[in-house]
């Protein structure tokens, strides 16, 4: 029988987080229908019946977890898009801090890419391709402000916004699949700048000419 990993009891840790920790690292590892409550409870360091009193089923602990990792995401965008700076400053503060934030929940990436790209698991419904549409949405924001001012050359910008993607998911891929590249924030930036200076108002040419 595959033993378990015990999620490590700390003060600060509430039991809700306990559980909520435990789930994110069986089911990146072995995937959601695969994991069993009681697998769930043994790695927390619970009982059953607390599982049920918090979130009333394995399918509840997912969708908390889902949620609460929705939650982040906004916190984390509305910090950076409220920012002051350039549309350049504020493109990279936002990708920075959507990076970092991968960085910090490496597992619950795992999980979210084995829903979005792997085949059905059996978890109740969560609309992941909500949060994707939002970033995509929120970055065309920040590009059409950086049009609007003259910083970046015209075009349309959802393909600005996409081009711009291209180094954040190969950073994130990285980082995921490669870990031991320490593929880094600082590369991501420097990744960043190569695109940028391609959409910046002075660049040579406009783009489609």
């Amino acid at each position: 029988m595959e033993r378990i990993p015990k999620i490590p009891a700390r003060p600060e840790d509430s039991v809700r987080a306990r559980l909520v920790t435990a789930a994110i690292g069986l089911f990146a590892r072995k995937g959601y229908s695969a994991t069993t409550v009681r697998e769930i409870v043994e790695s927390a360091g619970v009982t059953k019946p607390v599982l049920y009193y918090h979130f009333g089923s394995k399918e509840g602990l997912f969708l908390a977890m889902m949620t609460d990792a929705l939650g982040e995401f906004e916190a984390t965008a509305r910090t950076a898009l409220t920012a002051d700076g350039t549309a350049t400053e504020r493109i990279m503060c936002f990708l920075d801090r959507m990076f970092a934030l991968i960085l910090e929940h490496l597992d619950v990436m795992r999980v979210l890419d084995g829903f979005y790209y792997g085949p059905p698991q059996g978890a109740p419904f969560f609309d992941f391709e909500a949060i994707h549409q939002r970033f995509i949405e929120m970055l065309t924001g920040l590009v059409r402000e950086g049009m609007a001012s003259g910083e970046f050359r015209q075009g349309d910008p959802e393909d600005l916004a996409w081009a711009l993607v291209g180094p954040f998911e190969v950073a994130r891929g990285m980082s995921l699949c490669h870990p031991e590249t320490e593929f880094g924030r600082e590369r991501l930036a420097r990744l960043l700048q190569v695109v940028f200076n391609g959409i910046r108002a002075n660049s040579a040419k406009e783009f489609g000419r």
